[in-house]
């Protein structure tokens, strides 16, 4: 038997209405929860982004949910809530932009989002706590708790004897990454805007490599819970150039 590995027994729009039935059975939602409304935004002329945030609208408009887009540039902010450009109020709002180049380049408004949440006046659907996700500093911290953990490599804020990797804290997408042999020479590294950051380094293992010395690299996609297997396939580093490849479970 084949099972598509992206097959959930959880339909994608049902998570969504867990967000206001607050209860693991979707089936909750009703007439009670007519009009709440979602802003879904992106930045104006990355087409893969804007994709993907239109991809999340059509979820929600389906699960019952009354939607609405519009660019970051084009949404506004104040102590009442969020609002669109034409000041109709939202109670959610999704953002596909990362929360460390808001606490990094707008404080003020990363201060007011809180605020605005603090007082219940809109949900953000991605909060600040995903910035502990984000960061890969986690990892140096998950192995401070769990040295003898079988899933955790050992990961540092200094350089590892023998060969590690060297990353950036809120890197994304392999940039600013290198790996580093045993005798301290660069085996290979991607460049990148994100070297401002404080590095990390986590010591080397090798990916899973075909015959043809391409590599290979598993995800878990979370949706509520765990709900679907990726897999990316590129170079030593997996970069933006690495792509998703389809698979089966036999």
């Amino acid at each position: 038997m084949k099972i598509a590995s992206s097959t959930t027994s959880i339909r994608r729009s049902d998570n969504f209405r867990r967000l206001v039935t607050l209860f693991d059975d979707p089936e909750n939602f009703d007439e009670r929860y007519d009009g709440w409304k979602i802003l879904f935004s992106s930045i104006e002329g990355n087409d893969e982004e804007e994709m993907t945030t239109q991809l999340l609208q059509k979820i929600a408009t389906d699960a019952g949910f009354v939607t609405a887009n519009a660019f970051l540039q084009d949404v506004k902010f104040d102590d009442e809530g969020i609002f669109d450009s034409d000041d109709n109020h939202y109670e959610y709002w999704f953002k596909l932009y990362p929360w460390e180049d808001i606490g990094t380049d707008e404080p003020e408004l990363a201060m007011l989002l809180g605020s605005i949440m603090n007082s219940q006046k809109a949900i953000l659907l991605n909060p600040a706590y995903t910035l502990l996700f984000q960061s890969k500093g986690m990892m140096k911290v998950l192995f401070d708790m769990f040295p003898d953990s079988p899933y955790l490599l050992p990961t540092s804020f200094e350089p590892l004897a023998g060969s590690y990797v060297e990353k950036r804290m809120f890197g994304r997408e392999g940039a600013n990454t290198k790996i580093v042999d045993a005798t301290g020479k660069t085996v290979t590294e991607v460049d990148g805007p994100y070297g401002n950051y404080r590095p990390i380094y986590q010591e080397y293992t090798e990916f899973v490599k075909d015959n043809e010395g391409n590599h290979y690299q598993a995800g878990v996609f979370f949706a509520y819970e765990a709900c679907g297997l990726g897999f990316r396939r590129g170079g030593k580093i997996l970069d933006n150039m690495s792509k998703f490849v389809g698979h089966v479970l036999v």
